[in-house]
């Protein structure tokens, strides 16, 4: 399921954290590897050393093979991966999980990684996300910092389970929105939740359609003023929430034990996600 390997995971000084959620299951080995090589073409920086199936990352990573990544049956499997040398960071390209029954378990696929404020090119960074969240047709995206100051939210919403990064995951879109974050790619079924015009209007430094159904928002013009000015960014978080009608975003106190499932969609406002076939 959706990131299954914890151990072993490297410690980030205010972490940089990238989601893009596809409904494309990743599985056949076309797309999955038009996905890495979108990431080793627009991040050559973050371009990584080691990779596995699971671990211990004990491959070597060469952007010039990428077929290495394909299993010897042909569909692809979860890739881990890291990078130890400076700019260091870690992600995984994660293909979709599927329940054999019932179909409501079934996740997005899910290419996600971290990296180090300081360590990353904004600009880089931020046309990544729209790149492959086109590509990739993506439900939702998010790209931002996780501050000291915003853990124990992040924490209580779901958006960082464990305190150390972003993981924004299938099954807690299910139940709600943890927030809206620095960077945030709203896919289609969030567009015809929220609305697309209530969106192109809403209060942010930049709002961008990138696709017919999607919409590129960021809250302010630096990554960095997640860590150097936390209150104006909570200041700006509240005002994008409170221009929409929808309950469909995260609130402290609202929230329920999802592992026992809930009263989905009784709480929260959710949408509904058209996960293709495999």
């Amino acid at each position: 399921m959706d990131y299954e390997i914890e151990e072993g995971c490297m410690k980030f000084k205010a972490p940089v954290s990238v989601n893009v959620l596809s409904p494309l299951s990743l599985r056949g080995s076309t797309e999955f590897l038009d996905a890495v090589q979108i990431f080793t073409d627009l991040l050559p920086r973050l371009t990584p050393e080691r990779w596995g199936w699971w671990e211990p990352l004990d491959r070597d990573f060469d952007a010039k093979y990428l077929d290495k990544l394909v299993p010897e049956k042909g569909v692809c499997e979860t890739v881990y991966w890291q990078r130890k040398k400076q700019p260091k960071a870690e992600g995984a390209f994660s293909v979709r999980w599927s329940s054999k029954s019932p179909k409501v378990y079934d996740t997005h696929s899910n290419i996600s990684f971290t990296a180090e404020l300081g360590q990353v090119e904004q600009e880089a960074i931020v046309g990544y996300l729209k790149k492959a969240s086109v590509h990739s047709a993506a439900d939702f995206a998010l790209v931002d910092t996780l501050s000291e100051s915003y853990r124990d939210f992040a924490i209580e919403s779901g958006s960082a389970p464990y305190g150390e990064r972003f993981m924004v995951v299938t099954h807690l879109l299910r139940h709600w929105l943890p927030d809206v974050f620095w960077g945030t790619v709203f896919g289609p079924p969030y567009v015809r939740l929220l609305g697309k015009e209530r969106l192109l209007s809403a209060p942010a430094y930049i709002v961008e359609e990138l696709a017919p159904e999607m919409v590129y928002v960021q809250l302010s013009e630096c990554i960095a003023d997640v860590v150097e000015d936390n209150a104006g960014l909570r200041t700006l978080r509240e005002l994008f929430k409170e221009h929409f009608e929808s309950n469909a975003f995260f609130r402290l106190g609202q929230g329920y034990d999802r592992l026992q499932r809930g009263p989905v969609g009784d709480v929260f406002t959710v949408p509904t996600f058209e996960l293709s076939a495999e």
